[in-house]
């Protein structure tokens, strides 16, 4: 008798990297030795830890209605890894700011306040959408990280923190729209609410990084501070000039993740952090 043909399951397309960064020796102000600048980074960063958490929890709520595409289900895993890791490290740089009289940690509480809030509210598919949007409002924002921006960060350990983040969201930005799609379709009955999250989503987190920003601000007494502020301004107005079409081609009817090619700057990235590929996940 034959021996059953055994199919082997399909690997995911990205691997989740274990890291375990140590942010004792962080400066003060490690970006550009600007209070406003780290400030940014530092409100954005408050976002992650509870952030990440609700896009686990929002592809696990429909996880197994797409069981019957395997190499996606395989992705929704490393997507989850990924997205853990990325929680307890930026959890622990938080913890390590402490000690500047920041709280960042309070931030973090606040986070997770608003997205339980809505996830109680909205139904599996919205809450989904709301990660797809946010995936590409990230997506944006790490590719000028990786392009030019991680040269302001004066401390390695803060600068590997966030190119390690970028590489990754730029491997998984695809996962959640792939599951959106598989399971609702690519016609305008999935548009519609994809467009409506996506701009609910995209002024929520402008208005919770603007608030978080002004807040540590004036924790470090620093909110009268015209000087850094004026710098802050010309860095922003520079890159949202980049971000604001690249938010924007969201609301095409045929848009997808994967239509901006980053893999120049993911080779860099990687080559400066020396990160390697050691673990694939599961979860």
């Amino acid at each position: 008798m034959a021996n059953a043909r055994v199919e082997a399951k399909p690997k995911a397309s990205f691997p989740v990297r274990r890291m375990d960064y140590d942010f004792e020796e962080m400066p003060q102000y490690w970006c550009d030795n600007e209070p406003s600048l780290t400030h940014y980074f530092t409100g954005l960063s408050t976002l992650f830890p509870e952030g990440e958490s609700y896009f686990v929890r929002s592809v696990r709520a429909l996880r197994t209605d797409i069981q019957d595409n395997r190499r996606l289900d395989r992705d929704i895993g490393a997507f989850i890894g990924q997205e853990a890791m990325h929680s307890k490290e930026h959890h622990a740089f938080h913890e390590s700011a402490q000690r500047y009289g920041l709280d960042p940690e309070s931030l973090e509480r606040a986070t997770g306040m608003v997205l339980k809030t809505i996830e109680s509210l909205f139904p599996k598919k919205w809450n989904l959408l709301v990660t797809v949007g946010l995936e590409h409002y990230t997506a944006v924002l790490v590719e000028t990280m990786m392009r030019s921006t991680y040269q302001l960060m004066r401390d390695d350990t803060i600068r590997n923190l966030w190119l390690w983040h970028s590489i990754e969201e730029t491997e998984h930005k695809a996962v959640a729209f792939d599951m959106y799609q598989h399971l609702y379709g690519k016609g305008l009955g999935a548009y519609v609410p994809r467009v409506a999250i996506y701009t609910f989503s995209l002024a929520m987190i402008t208005v919770m990084s603007t608030v978080y920003h002004v807040v540590l601000m004036k924790r470090d007494k620093q909110l009268l501070n015209g000087t850094t502020w004026r710098r802050f301004i010309k860095f922003a107005g520079q890159h949202y000039k980049e971000f604001i079409p690249q938010f924007l081609a969201y609301y095409r009817f045929d848009f997808h993740p994967n239509d901006v090619d980053v893999s120049e700057v993911v080779a860099q990235a990687k080559q400066i952090t020396g990160l390697v590929a050691d673990s694939t996940g599961t979860h």
